[in-house]
């Protein structure tokens, strides 16, 4: 699915007006018309109570062209108008008229009284048209305290194109927004409605054709895509009956220190559940008995340490040698921030020429070394949390989540590497400038280890010959989706990381057949 930022539909628009020839009164009729018929198969009865509020623009304008048709669907329709109905200019002006002219009455708010609170109160739907995507300022005064009311009151709240207040670039909440029940946009989906908080205040998302032709995305470009099982049925690789083991390939995990071998456990496990032929767990010689009893199938292979249960410069050329003829190396699962640790990934990610797959404290090794990063011109995956992130590059953690699509498209073009910036909702940026939005997790994941087990599928993935870009949204739309299906049978509580292991298989089954599709659609 195709995303675009407020700036670039608005290009799309234009360049159908003036390209084209397409009258925007005709752009915005299919946007009005098409929302209503939605709106009325999905939430109207007989005779309901609609209120919608219009804004001076064009949003307001999608809003007359809704209350049109259903006025002439003998629905009770209140319209009311923040502002004077003389300061409508445009096709708004000309919709606003066309209610009028078939007896719909417009009621312009120039104060908020107890009445405009009752209206919302006995309204079986309210439908907010009062800002579009193109809102770059903090909401206040009456449109603040309507978007509280609706809110606070709202039985069902319909958002045109986007919630009023929601950033459509960045989905920050604007002063205040309204919280839709269901947002129809026009066109495309934009990005603020998949970045929270923008995506909690959609609901429901569902996209609204108004007659663009798709070529247009050849013309003009695009702002990313949704990840979805259409895309990754177009790179999923079937397993040949005649495959065997170094068929998938040799993945080598670069993991543990005191304290934290459950990360090496859980990672060097997932490359393994996700399809690799053969997995190898490097790890200090000191905890090689520990994961000699966790681990079966998958291989150890201890290094010096020194007895202190670190990896230590003295390990390097053991671990060099090793390395030679496989095929993807994962690093940083519980490695510790140990100096000497730290300097020891600097040295195998800048000394071996591997595909790599770098997380947890793989990434802290680089903090103040980022142009390391830049100059080995590594093939890599890069998978850090925003916390993670904002230590490497120099941030606090609040403007990566306030930024996140933007910090991420500066790292991928400072270091040349690929980005997996996880959160809600996680992200990936490739080296071909190019943004993914993942559509599946939830909190559930929110807890220790899950990281550990998506970088493990990450890496198992590219040991099977998928592209690092492939790998990293095949592995986050599934590690995601087996949360998701997960919370459907049980809660968001409960979910360990280990378990994400256990349903791979079937998650993977459904992917492939497209039975993913009536939940992804669900959630949208």
């Amino acid at each position: 699915m195709v995303v675009l930022s407020p700036e670039r539909m608005a290009r799309f628009d234009r360049y159908g007006i003036e390209k084209w020839g397409i009258p925007s009164t005709v752009l915005m009729e299919n946007a009005g018309r098409g929302a209503y018929r939605l709106i009325r198969e999905l939430y109207l009865i007989e005779k309901s109570r609609i209120v919608i509020f219009c804004g001076r623009g064009n949003n307001g304008g999608d809003g007359f062209v809704i209350g049109r048709y259903a006025f002439r669907d003998g629905h009770n329709v209140k319209v009311f108008l923040i502002g004077e109905k003389d300061a409508l200019k445009g096709d708004a002006y000309i919709n606003m008229r066309l209610f009028e002219s078939i007896g719909g009455n417009i009621f312009e708010i120039k104060e908020y009284t107890d009445k405009i609170r009752m209206a919302i109160k006995h309204a079986n739907v309210v439908i907010d048209a009062i800002f579009g995507t193109g809102l770059s300022k903090d909401v206040a005064g009456i449109e603040k305290a309507i978007i509280g009311d609706i809110n606070n009151y709202g039985k069902k709240i319909v958002a045109v194109d986007i919630p009023s207040g929601i950033d459509g670039k960045t989905g920050k909440i604007l002063g205040a927004a309204v919280l839709a029940h269901h947002t129809f946009t026009f066109a495309y989906p934009k990005l603020g409605q998949f970045i929270y908080p923008g995506s909690y205040h959609t609901g429901k998302l569902t996209v609204v054709d108004i007659s663009m032709p798709k070529f247009i995305e050849d013309e003009l470009g695009i702002d990313g895509y949704v990840i979805d099982g259409d895309m990754i049925r177009s790179f999923l690789k079937p397993r040949m009956p005649w495959s065997h083991k170094g068929t998938f390939g040799h993945a080598v995990v670069i993991a543990g220190s005191p304290g934290k071998t459950g990360a090496a456990h859980m990672a060097s496990q997932a490359a393994l559940k996700i399809g690799a032929g053969l997995v190898t767990l490097i790890i200090p010689a000191t905890l090689n008995s520990i994961m000699e009893v966790k681990l079966t199938e998958v291989m150890t292979y201890p290094v010096e340490d020194n007895g202190s249960g670190f990896f230590v410069n003295a390990s390097f050329n053991q671990v060099k040698e090793f390395l030679k003829d496989k095929d993807v190396v994962i690093m940083g699962p519980g490695i510790s921030q140990n100096p000497e640790t730290s300097q020891f990934a600097r040295r195998v990610f800048t000394e071996i020429d591997k595909p790599f797959v770098i997380d947890a404290d793989g990434i802290n090794a680089f903090v103040g070394h980022l142009d390391l990063i830049k100059n080995t011109k590594r093939r890599a995956v890069f998978t850090p949390h925003p916390g993670e992130l904002a230590r490497l590059i120099g941030v606090t953690p609040k403007e990566i989540n306030e930024n996140r699509i933007e910090k991420a498209k500066e790292f991928v073009e400072n270091t040349g590497v690929n980005l997996v910036l996880k959160g809600a909702k996680t992200i990936i940026f490739s080296t071909e400038n190019q943004l993914y939005i993942n559509p599946t997790g939830n909190p559930s994941l929110a807890k220790g280890g899950s990281g550990d087990i998506l970088t493990g599928f990450i890496g198992g993935l590219v040991s099977q010959g998928y592209s690092l870009k492939e790998a990293a949204i095949l592995g986050v739309y599934l590690h995601g989706y087996i949360a998701d299906k997960w919370v459907e049978m049980h809660s968001d509580m409960d979910l360990l990381a280990y378990d994400l292991l256990n349903s791979i298989g079937d998650a993977l089954v459904e992917i492939r057949d497209g039975k993913d599709r009536v939940y992804i659609e669900k959630s949208l």
